[in-house]
């Protein structure tokens, strides 16, 4: 089983539904967390654009105001729900993965920022695990807290409380997977200040049972935050459908295509016949018009992506200057732009 956890910053945006549910496709996520939402009461239909797929169970805990809210989403085929506990910072699913009678619990953490109220989420969750000894444990999600100092960048780092953090995770006897892709998970909008508080914890057994589990911080595209994935499956590829968006008519080199298909076409004595050649040609050619198109789209979508995630790991390195920068905020932008055009075609489809 895949697991994708992200601090999304609100469910409210356009576009990153379509964000969360490329992520969810691409990586064969079965278990998803989502921290502060920032919302009561979020709908199915809501929770269902981030996760992307239809079938789908979930359990969700409101926020509290504008501040925190948790949502759990799984797949019903792949993880059998058993029992649930709620909590403002944390939202258990307990259950067995299909073909497996083992038990794992699967914690979604959104720790406090208050120091105080952080430690007493740890003392919590100790509990929790003490009175729930059975199967296995993954706690995942923004633990807002580090565990050494090398975990900060241009941010202050409080020694007691990551003193109190790894002694937490000690006494539950929690490990981590290496994580890859960024060396921090968080990054203030200006790009100065960088924390490593996103993170994943599992039991021994957990680790055990999948050891060649690839643990990845993602890029965060469109939250301050990076998306983390604990896969535990080999990723593959679905096949892409084809359909026809009325957004295509506003690119560039769709009116030769219609015109090479329409223009100057022999007479045939059946009209009804005649339309029909026509556009089954149409069909062929819009096809391998968007295929081009899309890989010239995609390419400059990635390569803005790609400019973004260089300049943020430069930023884990050093203070960015005034034109990286700038370089960071415009490029985040074209995608929040590009991701919301997406978007759209999301919702006409499914609609």
């Amino acid at each position: 089983m895949n697991y994708l956890a992200i601090n999304i910053r609100g469910t409210r945006s356009a576009e990153k539904p379509l964000w969360i549910s490329k992520l969810v496709k691409e990586n064969r996520i079965s278990f998803l967390c989502m921290q502060e939402t920032q919302v009561s009461n979020v709908d199915e239909i809501t929770i269902g654009r981030f996760w992307g797929k239809p079938d789908m169970e979930c359990e969700t805990v409101d926020s509290r105001g504008r501040s925190g809210g948790l949502v759990s989403v799984w797949d019903p085929g792949v993880f059998t729900k058993q029992d649930v506990i709620k909590h403002d910072s944390f939202l258990l699913v307990g259950g067995v993965i299909a073909g497996s009678r083992e038990r794992i619990n699967v914690v979604n953490v959104y720790a406090p920022c208050d120091v105080i109220r952080r430690r007493t989420l740890w003392n919590e969750l100790k509990e929790l695990k003490d009175n729930n000894t059975s199967g296995l444990w993954i706690m995942i999600g923004d633990f807002n807290e580090v565990r050494s100092e090398e975990e900060r960048m241009m941010s202050r780092f409080d020694s007691q409380s990551a003193l109190i953090f790894n002694r937490f995770i000690g006494e539950l006897g929690l490990v981590e997977y290496q994580m890859g892709g960024y060396k921090y998970t968080y990054m203030s909008e200006d790009g100065k200040n960088l924390s490593k508080i996103d993170r994943t914890l599992v039991c021994d057994a957990f680790m055990e049972k999948w050891p060649e589990a690839r643990f990845e911080a993602l890029g965060r595209h469109l939250s301050d935050h990076c998306p983390i994935a604990l896969c535990c499956a080999k990723v593959d590829f679905g096949p892409i459908p084809f359909r026809f968006y009325n957004s295509w008519l506003e690119d560039e080199g769709i009116d030769e295509v219609v015109k090479k298909n329409t223009v100057g076409q022999e007479s045939e004595n059946n009209n009804m016949k005649k339309l029909a050649n026509i556009l089954k040609k149409l069909k062929i050619d819009l096809k391998e018009w968007r295929k081009k198109v899309k890989t010239r789209e995609e390419k400059e979508i990635k390569e803005t992506e790609i400019e973004v995630e260089s300049i943020e790991k430069i930023a884990e390195e050093r203070i960015l200057t005034t034109q990286e920068k700038e370089r960071r905020v415009k490029g985040r932008w074209k995608i929040k732009i590009t991701r919301g055009k997406d978007y759209k075609i999301l919702n006409k489809k499914q609609s």
